[in-house]
């Protein structure tokens, strides 16, 4: 199906969801309870991820809401037995995770725009919603991690492993170690100016009751997630924002309108109507700053410049550090990983991973983010497995099932212990 129409589609299902009663009972666990709501979120969340189309594929989406359904049955049970045993999760672990799972969300729907399309919701109300199940997610995790850390494998375990699986097992893919050094198309000094004294402009009409805040927003704002809210972003916990944005609309007076805020995106301006602890409610207008063909040009040129003075494996590390505006790989040689093309999402990247001589710095590569320096220093074929070219793999996966094997047959155990209620899942029926 064309991905354009799955996203319409999807929409025209979360349309139907809102006629359900979201606030009604799913599960029962001893005095808690796990609402339709919750589980409908995070329904949605997989689906999105997944691609899997309500309308077309009604019982793969039936399955995500009843596994979902159950996952929190059970974390309901982790969490209690956690938090007797006071494990706790940080706030800075949460943001790193909600902040994750958004990042393979739009990755996979391919912008933010078509993410929220997919979730039915903004962004920043995505992770406001989510956060608490992503606590108890994390919260289980670590709880479960700690109770299986003392599980090892043998070697016979992992030849045992192979010779019962081997035939199941699917074939590894090939994997490219991958390093590249990014230089962002930045804006001039004019395109800069410009963006400021538009922001400027429009706050002067605000001021002067010439526009409202609203129509303002509807008819300038660069984002639009919120311009045809009229700016409103909803609320929202603190560390949701780019720092330089939030450290405004936690400190500003409430009901004033800034002065433009100059964050990564270009110019902001801010009004803070409400705030509840560590939550805001505000509203803001994103003029953007453009960048021309000439900054293009000079960011080329500059990024031509450094591939020129690479000669080995070390000067490209040693350009990483000086000059990649990628600050999760600058300090380790640019390292994206070992990638596997299949699932790989750049497609211009993509292209040059899979024909460059190894060991050779590529030509300047133009992507959204700006021109890159791609350079593959190793190359791990793939194929059927074998426990001498996979062994690693194989004690892995070895493992996993030891440790999955205990945790089914303890969660078992556990769920015998409680009283557990289950509801039919009711949801929408989905139209041929």
């Amino acid at each position: 199906m064309n991905y354009f129409i799955y996203i319409i589609a999807f929409i025209s299902f979360l349309e139907a969801q809102q006629e359900i009663l979201l606030d009604r009972v799913a599960s029962v666990v001893e005095n808690k309870i796990v609402l339709m709501s919750d589980v409908v979120l995070a329904a949605n969340a997989v689906a999105a991820q997944q691609q899997i189309n309500p309308n077309t594929n009604p019982t793969a989406y039936k399955k995500i809401l009843e596994t979902s359904r159950e996952s929190m049955v059970e974390q309901l049970l982790i969490i209690e037995m956690a938090e007797q045993d006071s494990v706790e999760i940080l706030d800075k672990d949460i943001d790193k995770a909600l902040n994750q799972q958004v990042d393979n969300i739009i990755a996979q729907s391919g912008s933010k725009e078509l993410a929220e399309a997919a979730l039915g919701k903004k962004i920043s109300d995505f992770k406001r919603s989510y956060r608490d199940d992503m606590r108890g997610k994390l919260l289980a995790e670590k709880y479960t991690s700690s109770l299986t850390a003392s599980i090892s494998v043998s070697r016979g375990d992992v030849i045992d492993f192979f010779n019962t699986y081997k035939d199941s097992i699917p074939s590894f893919p090939t994997l490219y170690k991958t390093h590249h050094i990014l230089l962002e198309i930045k804006p001039s000094e004019e395109s800069i100016k410009n963006s400021l004294n538009k922001a400027e402009e429009i706050r002067n009409k605000i001021l002067n009751q010439e526009l409202s805040f609203a129509d303002a927003a509807k008819t300038y704002s660069a984002d639009p997630g919120s311009k045809n809210q009229g700016g409103n972003l909803g609320y929202v916990p603190r560390g949701t924002f780019v720092q330089e944005f939030d450290r405004v609309v936690f400190t500003v007076e409430k009901n004033i309108l800034t002065e433009p805020v100059k964050t990564q995106y270009g110019y902001h301006l801010i009004e803070v109507l409400e705030r509840t602890g560590e939550k805001v409610l505000a509203r803001h207008i994103l003029i953007r700053t453009e960048t021309t063909e000439s900054d293009k040009k000079k960011t080329y040129d500059t990024i031509n410049n450094i591939k020129n003075s690479i000669k080995n494996y070390d000067d490209f590390y040693i350009a990483a550090a000086d000059f990649s505006d990628d600050e999760t790989s600058n300090t380790n040689g640019g390292f994206l990983g070992m990638i596997d093309l299949d699932y790989y999402q750049v497609p211009e990247l993509k292209k040059e991973i899979s024909t460059i001589t190894k060991k050779t710095v590529s030509n300047p590569i133009a992507t959204d983010f700006g021109y890159h320096l791609i350079w593959v220093d190793e190359i791990k074929e793939g194929g059927p497995p074998t426990l001498e070219s996979n062994w690693l793999e194989l004690e892995e996966m070895t493992l996993n099932k030891k440790k999955s094997d205990w945790y089914q047959a303890w969660i078992q155990k556990i769920k015998s212990q409680f009283y557990i209620k289950r509801n039919p899942l009711t949801y929408p029926q989905i139209s041929s």
